[in-house]
């Protein structure tokens, strides 16, 4: 006999667990970062204020977040445990990309 419970207990559970909104996480050191010209350094620190506005975009009241809140509370300091690392990762990287760019006298 199969509890009647079960079934929508799972489908719960792997909605929860999807419900939390990760960040993409960029590597501080890419191969091939020494070899980059001025503009391609530039065009890389430009890509990263885009990563940081959108993991931003995240952290606020998203449909997800309000959800989470609601229903998920861990999911939601997931959401914004994550952002912080991905946010960590940028500023690393953004500073690895600087050191370059300054070290070429661009």
């Amino acid at each position: 006999m199969i509890n009647n419970w079960k079934l929508p207990a799972v489908a719960l559970a792997v909605l929860l667990a999807s419900g939390c909104a990760t960040s993409k996480k960029i590597q501080v050191v890419q191969v091939g970062d020494d070899k980059m010209s001025c503009a391609e350094l530039t065009e890389d620190l430009e890509k990263l204020s885009a990563a940081e506005a959108a993991i931003n975009e995240k952290k606020g009241a998203t449909g997800t977040n309000v959800a989470a809140a609601l229903f998920w509370l861990p999911g939601l300091a997931y959401t914004y445990y994550d952002a912080g690392q991905a946010t960590e990762a940028i500023y690393a990287r953004r500073s690895h990309i600087t050191k370059l760019y300054n070290d070429k006298d661009c």
